[in-house]
């Protein structure tokens, strides 16, 4: 089935892969060499057979996360279509051919933009997730680079119509198609959450000042002496 048809307007994302990409991030992203290695090939059998006849029902917890790791790349790669369809694939391949880096940036979205709106949801999704991934390098040995080897000929196929040896020759290209997304996510989701972080220490920075001010004003009151001069009266005490 396409992606589309497996969407709604209740669900922008197709639910076997939310609730994959879901249970990954809550249970798997500290796991070293998460999307690199396999689970056992009975418990990913298992686990693909019960998403295959109830998705809601079938309880992850009870299944290793290489064998769930494994059973995502398989339902993306066996996608009739891949969420980067065959339409757009000569585009994706001209645009890594651009010859500055901006420039094949530029192009890359340009050419998202013209995904259909589910595979472009369901890719933009897919690709957060990666990010998320790629933050924890250090502890899971999931480089952009890496994840972008695994998962880009899950994401951007051939025709089936092409040539076997010039797909074969459009894999370096496809590759790095896929890594520049995850690198220009992760420096868009850093420069988002160092805004953040700044807005955060201004907030903070503004509290101590205005709790400051408010010290100042309870121990500051007026002397009676100095109000009474303003009344116009004479100081306490006097004749």
């Amino acid at each position: 089935m396409c992606v589309d048809s497996l969407t709604s307007d209740k669900a922008s994302v197709p639910i076997v892969l939310e609730k994959l990409l879901e249970h990954v991030e809550m249970h798997g992203l500290y796991t070293e060499g998460l999307y690199r290695k396999s689970g056992a090939a009975n418990r990913t059998r298992e686990l693909r057979q019960a998403l295959q006849t109830d998705p809601a029902a079938v309880k992850l917890e009870d299944f290793p996360i290489h064998a769930i790791t494994g059973v995502l790349k398989q339902w993306l790669r066996e996608l009739p279509e891949p969420l980067m369809t065959f339409a757009q694939y000569g585009d994706f391949l001209r645009a890594v051919e651009l010859p500055e880096k901006q420039e094949q940036l530029s192009a890359i979205y340009a050419v998202l933009d013209h995904l259909p709106e589910a595979n472009h949801t369901s890719l933009e999704r897919l690709i957060f997730h990666l990010v998320k991934v790629a933050l924890l390098e250090d502890v899971n040995r999931m480089s952009p680079g890496a994840l972008a080897i695994i998962f880009a000929p899950c994401l951007l196929r051939c025709p089936d119509n092409s040539d076997p040896l010039t797909s074969m020759k459009d894999v370096l290209k496809i590759t790095t198609c896929v890594e520049m997304l995850i690198k220009e996510q992760m420096r868009k989701y850093k420069m988002k959450m160092e805004e953040i972080n700044h807005l955060e220490a201004a907030e903070s920075i503004a509290f101590r000042r205005l709790s400051l001010l408010r010290q100042n004003a309870i121990k500051s009151p007026r002397t009676p002496v100095v109000q009474d001069l303003e009344l116009g009266g004479s100081p306490r005490g006097g004749c």
